[in-house]
């Protein structure tokens, strides 16, 4: 009863708005604004023979037109975004989604875009008398919502554009997995139905998503993904574990779980696929890069493990690149503070300060001695790792005490340093 009162209070409560001189200042940029995205998507986004043909200036000018009317609409009125505005925004994307091979451009260009847009409303409402903490955070909530279900919009789209394109043989096996890390079925019985057509048993309690990659040299390997399904098709792993190759160079598996502690047998497995592809590889020295998500129950819950899962493949691939496996949970607090791109520069920049001077001395130096210095977490280990004379890291940790103008062994100082220099990897 208690719970049914809540819900009642939370629907009835105004949504919080805007003030409306802040929406008008926005609607007079808007032009320029749009003009500004457009030219960004088109000089940074790298359109290449897995995107198709590239979309037109002018049509990604109206795209960027549309996602400033979405947020303009929305912030004007207090309320969420109708699906037929996010399929007018998405619909670019949609329409380039169907003839690629990789989403990732597509995604790109709308977050670069968002991005172009935040610093913009940003920057026009600097100094204003309106834009108070409060507005500039319910402004992010209603961009960068927007951008989420955009990409959904977008991601399903590219998913149902590669089914089509699967060999007749796999494509119901396919269309199952895909259904599962995307969301996009009707009711969890008949996707039972499905999976026991195929002989493809599927627990019902859930999965952790792992995402893997087979990385030789710097760079992740062009046929990886289906290597990798070779590999893990050889191991022993639990009824209801699924592999699939979703394209050339990604291996997904759904690991059953029926609690957050199954998230370390994933993590297990990852160990196991590495150890198996590295013995494999011989003289070409492969190794496994897998991100790993979180644990969220029942059949729903798989595409949010398996967009965690992307998450944190990608942020472990900037901040420890040697790493085999990065669970997302391990990421949450540098995803979280890179969702504001300028907050993370600035406490950077605060952090760090002299030491990211391009023109300081021995700068690179430093950065790699305080690095190794709190991830070993002794001058010993440091020493070590960076294959110096413990003196000579010493010397280093005083200069560095002595720039930063401050501890460097305080659990605080220690924790405040390394999510700078993670972060710094990030943005």
């Amino acid at each position: 009863m208690a719970k049914a009162v809540a819900k009642v209070a939370a629907k009835s409560k105004p949504a919080a708005r805007l003030p409306a001189s802040l929406i008008t200042e926005l609607e007079h940029r808007r032009a320029g604004m749009a003009r500004h995205m457009a030219r960004a998507v088109v000089a940074v986004v790298h359109w290449d023979d897995s995107t198709g043909v590239p979309p037109r200036r002018d049509a990604i000018a109206k795209a960027c037109e549309a996602g400033l009317d979405l947020f303009l609409a929305t912030a004007r009125e207090a309320r969420p975004a109708t699906q037929e505005e996010l399929r007018r925004v998405a619909q670019l994307g949609i329409l380039q989604a169907r003839s690629s091979q990789s989403v990732e451009p597509i995604l790109a260009a709308y977050r670069i875009a968002a991005r172009v847009a935040w610093d913009a409303i940003l920057s026009a409402w600097r100094g204003h008398p309106a834009a108070t903490p409060e507005a500039i955070m319910l402004t992010a909530n209603y961009v960068f919502v927007a951008l989420d279900q955009v990409a959904a919009e977008v991601t399903k789209t590219y998913l149902h554009a590669r089914e089509q394109h699967m060999q007749r043989g796999t494509r119901a096996r396919a269309r199952l997995f895909h259904a599962l890390i995307s969301d996009n079925f009707d009711s969890e019985l008949e996707l039972q139905k499905q999976a026991l057509a195929l002989n493809m048993p599927i627990a019902a309690t859930g999965y952790v998503a792992v995402v893997s990659k087979l990385v030789v040299g710097k760079s992740d390997g062009a046929r990886g993904g289906e290597a990798l399904g070779e590999v893990a098709a050889s191991l022993d792993v639990p009824r209801g574990a699924i592999h699939h190759v979703t394209d050339p160079s990604t291996l997904v598996t759904l690991w059953p779980a029926e609690s957050p502690a199954h998230v370390d047998g994933a993590r297990n497995f990852v160990t196991q696929l590495h150890k198996e592809a590295v013995k494999r590889s011989g003289s070409a020295r492969a190794r496994v890069r897998a991100g790993i998500g979180g644990y969220h129950p029942g059949l729903r819950g798989i595409s949010r493990s398996y967009l965690e899962a992307q998450q944190a493949i990608e942020a472990g691939r900037k901040l420890r690149p040697d790493d085999v496996s990065h669970k997302h949970d391990e990421v949450i607090p540098h995803l979280v503070l890179a969702q504001n791109p300028r907050l993370a520069e600035r406490f950077v920049a605060h952090t760090l300060g002299p030491l990211l001077d391009p023109k300081a001395r021995n700068r690179e130096q430093l950065l790699d001695t305080l690095e190794a210095y709190l991830a070993n977490g002794s001058v010993k280990d440091a020493a070590a790792a960076l294959n110096l004379h413990r003196h000579t890291v010493l010397y280093r940790l005083d200069k560095l005490r002595e720039i930063l103008g401050g501890e460097l062994d305080t659990p605080a100082s220690r924790l405040r340093l390394q999510l700078a220099l993670d972060l710094r990897k990030l943005i």
